[in-house]
């Protein structure tokens, strides 16, 4: 079954601070570009950004599969963090334009697969008034695929019609959000758009979460499929730096993600 039309558009807001201590911060979104070259649909890409002249367009290859906007913020007055509430205001504007429309924090990579995976669940489960979850993942020293934001294994499970879903009730936070032309419109025209409406996150994370934080009643909760006894290989999306998996001191990632759930 094809999932995907290749009419559909795609948006996708990304927020980038800039100084000389986030340069290498490039190269994560040039591996996000890369990624939507090969998105099987047209993807725009909106970069949100504090130095005016200081980030051209030459440093980003080139996005093949649509284009690449840089819009300076002046952030005059303003606490750095702020940055991340700027491109509400745009993504708005758009609402009309684009089928999809994704934000997402400058260092993960929502791989070609994770999108398809979306695309197959997310229709039936918003029906139910639930949200698909993803989780980012880091790649430990052994290859293995470590969780960043749950430390222990998921214990309630939802039915939709024949098909098993596990309840993430700890964190369903992984760097972004996204949602269809309908949802997105919902979404703006709530309350929620506001983002001082979304309690229980921090500056940044108040504008990557989304309507599924655990302290807004947008969803019963967020849910993901279930294949053989364990969480679908396509729900990973990658937290680029990598850093939680080596720091033995950290309890971010320091679980597998084959143990997410245990029912």
């Amino acid at each position: 079954m094809l999932y995907i039309t290749l009419l559909m558009r795609i948006c996708k807001h990304i927020v980038y601070y800039y100084s000389v201590k986030t340069e290498n911060r490039i190269d994560y979104l040039n591996q996000i570009i890369h990624e939507a070259t090969h998105y099987p649909f047209e993807t725009d890409i909106f970069i949100h950004t504090n130095q005016d002249g200081q980030l051209p367009i030459d440093n980003f290859q080139k996005n093949t599969n649509g284009m690449i906007e840089i819009i300076y913020h002046d952030l005059t007055d303003i606490h750095p963090w702020y940055l991340t509430w700027k491109y509400r205001t745009l993504m708005e504007q758009q609402k009309n334009e684009y089928d999809i429309f994704i934000y997402l924090e400058d260092d993960i990579l929502i791989p070609r697969k994770a999108l398809q995976y979306w695309f197959r669940y997310k229709e039936r489960v918003m029906k139910d008034k639930y949200n698909l979850g993803f989780f980012r993942i880091e790649i430990g020293p052994d290859k293995q695929s470590y969780l960043t934001d749950i430390i222990e294994p998921m214990n309630q499970k939802v039915q939709i019609d024949d098909h098993l879903y596990a309840c993430n009730l700890t964190n369903p936070y992984c760097g972004f959000w996204i949602y269809d032309k309908k949802e997105f419109n919902q979404f703006v025209n709530s309350k929620y758009w506001d983002i001082r409406n979304i309690k229980g996150y921090s500056v940044r994370a108040s504008s990557a979460i989304g309507l599924h934080g655990t302290k807004t009643p947008w969803y019963k909760c967020t849910i993901v499929p279930i294949i053989d006894g364990r969480v679908h290989p396509d729900c990973k999306v990658y937290h680029i730096p990598n850093n939680y998996v080596v720091d033995k001191n950290n309890y971010f990632a320091s679980m597998h993600l084959e143990k997410a759930v245990s029912f």
